[in-house]
């Protein structure tokens, strides 16, 4: 039995008559605001960067968060756009006072991009800041990924300057971005919604998909872990191999408006979005109650997000330890596998965001989406508490 790693073809289920999919939460994101759906998550950036540039004059500048993928930065680079960050700690809180300072010193020369973490919601102290923010003529870019299926996916604001989902809230982000694959078993795509109503540059408009080698890669990668994962065929290092092609085909070949594929289009209307909302709460709440009773933090691991809120829907479920190289290790011979988001890219100043860097390298996150029922659950967390009841030594190869 394998847990966790990359989704596959075998996992895409098929969403009953009556209820609603995947394609319908895009669906009516696309009725409320202008919405593109393109290739991948590079690809959105990209497109949403140039179409800021036809409208914002004096854009120069890109302000990103020091806790961050590597390929958020890839778009910007690319375009050698001048690259600023602002601190997040050590338990992914922004810290709001160092963003607000950088963002009004940059004022409308900047394009300033919160990360969500994880599906759970930024501070009220985030979400009114990011509100002066927009004041000083600065465009704010709302990245979503890991809250996608949220019940907003984006921070708003009510009347009372506060973060509110009630009827009338206004979207506190000018454009959000949003990546599938991480959440979902599609082959690619991302969706760009523009909150403020901003309608993309004609010239920008979502080409046809284009049939590249990160698609055929991804695709193939997929059919051969479903044949492994439901009738044992075939070798996991030989689709392992493919993903990492993959992800290497697309840091080379994103464009600004490649569109989204009909593979993968038709497979959103497949998810039932409800069950998938239902299944990933519920697997997260065991695995938070299952360690919290062993008291974790005592043994040398600690949960980033010990609380569930309602509405949040997590996109895995995040623990700390000085012995995450040993834990991921020790989990993975047991047919675990678990993910580090993310090692800190160099770009990243170490002296400058110790807390992140210091994350980075204590961060492991824990399988809980939708392909897994709550006795996977029960495996996952009796690992995890196998290995807490004798932590072993840094630098202990045990497994």
């Amino acid at each position: 039995m394998e847990i966790g790693g990359e989704f596959c073809f075998a996992d895409m289920g098929r969403a009953p008559e009556g209820e609603a999919s995947v394609a319908d939460l895009l669906d009516g994101w696309s009725r409320l605001y202008p919405t593109a759906l393109l290739s991948s998550g590079r690809s959105a950036y990209l497109n949403t960067w140039l179409n800021l540039l036809n409208t914002a004059r004096g854009l120069d500048t890109v302000l990103l968060p020091s806790y961050l993928c590597y390929s958020i930065l890839m778009p910007f680079r690319r375009m050698g756009v001048r690259i600023e960050h602002y601190r997040v700690d050590a338990d992914l809180a922004v810290d709001w006072e160092d963003l607000e300072r950088k963002a009004g010193g940059l004022g409308a020369r900047a394009a300033v991009v919160i990360v969500n973490y994880f599906g759970f919601p930024e501070s009220v102290d985030v979400v009114c800041a990011i509100c002066r923010i927009k004041q000083t003529g600065a465009r704010v870019v709302y990245d979503a990924t890991h809250s996608l299926l949220n019940d907003c996916p984006w921070p708003a604001v009510a009347d009372t300057f506060c973060v509110g989902r009630a009827s009338g809230s206004v979207p506190a982000a000018d454009v959000c971005i949003m990546s599938l694959r991480k959440a979902l078993p599609v082959v690619d795509g991302a969706a760009v919604v523009w909150l403020d109503g901003a309608q993309p540059a004609p010239a920008l408009s979502v080409a046809r998909e284009r049939v590249d080698s990160y698609f055929s890669s991804r695709a193939l990668a997929m059919m051969m872990k479903a044949s492994y994962v439901a009738d044992g065929w075939g070798n996991s290092r030989d689709y392992l191999n493919l993903y990492e092609q993959a992800e290497a085909a697309l840091d080379r070949e994103f464009g600004a408006n490649s569109g989204m594929s009909g593979v993968s289009r038709s497979i959103v209307r497949r998810l039932a979005v409800d069950r998938i909302r239902r299944s990933r709460r519920e697997n997260y709440a065991e695995l938070v109650k299952v360690l919290s009773e062993h008291g974790p933090s005592c043994a040398g691991l600690q949960l980033l997000f010990p609380e569930l809120p309602d509405g949040v829907v997590p996109l895995g479920c995040p623990v700390v330890t000085d012995e995450r190289d040993a834990l991921q290790k020790y989990l993975a011979a047991r047919g675990i596998l678990t993910q580090v988001l993310w090692q800190s890219p160099p770009e990243v100043a170490r002296g400058e965001f110790p807390e992140s860097w210091g994350l980075s390298e204590r961060i492991l996150v824990l399988p809980c989406d939708q392909r897994y029922s709550s006795e996977h659950m029960a495996a996952v967390a009796g690992a995890v508490r196998e290995w807490l009841c004798d932590v072993p030594p840094v630098g202990d190869s045990r497994v």
